[in-house]
């Protein structure tokens, strides 16, 4: 599908996410691309909005600052506790935001589609980044997005599973369609749902 043209989701949500206590949540999330976009960088945030699902998870939030996140969660004086970027995400990008003072109690989830590309830019990434330890890497299994794609077109419901670990997330998609991935995930920081002392905060 040409990236210039506009397509909306509507997704009906039923999220388990066993690693942050999340037991059939339900929630309604639309997802438009934009000029320019391309479906699987949709697919990746809507991906996201699964893996991290917290009733505070906002999708495409400012966070007045100089970048956007695809994803987004603030603590109660309005700063980031959790940054999530999809796709193409340069390492200029990257740098800035994880570097920026006003960030320094955020968490920064890097989304790729594959795992090919995760390695790829986990090496670069990790060894340039000043605050390494607040950076995580997340993939899917080859194809997965592309197959995703392929089955979301306008109004659909979704039961989600995140299995302890952060190991697989398993769809149903309107009570007929099975698909599943592995997650892999690379980078020092620790996983989401580990409770953290107080001066290590953020907490998930």
């Amino acid at each position: 599908m040409s990236t210039g043209l506009r397509r909306k989701l509507n997704i009906d949500f039923t999220i388990t996410n066993e690693p942050l206590e999340v037991y059939g949540a339900e929630s309604r999330a639309f997802f438009i691309k934009g000029r320019g976009e391309s479906m699987r960088h949709v697919m990746m945030k809507l991906m996201s909005y699964i893996m991290f699902y917290q009733e505070d998870l906002l999708i495409e939030a400012s966070a007045d600052q100089s970048h956007k996140p695809d994803l987004v969660r603030f603590n109660m004086r309005n700063e980031p506790l959790q940054w999530i970027d999809c796709g193409q995400t340069s390492l200029q990008k990257l740098d800035r935001i994880s570097s920026s003072s006003r960030n320094r109690m955020t968490y920064i989830e890097i989304v790729k589609a594959t795992l090919g590309e995760l390695e790829s830019y986990y090496k670069q990434a990790d060894t340039r980044l000043a605050n390494p330890e607040r950076v995580r890497y997340w993939s899917f299994r080859d194809y997965f997005i592309e197959e995703l794609d392929e089955i979301l077109h306008g109004r659909h419901k979704i039961t989600a599973t995140v299995s302890a670990g952060h190991t697989h997330v398993y769809l149903l998609i309107d009570d007929r369609v099975d698909l599943r991935t592995p997650i892999h995930v690379l980078g020092s920081a620790p996983l989401p749902g580990v409770k953290l002392s107080p001066q290590d905060e953020p907490e998930y």
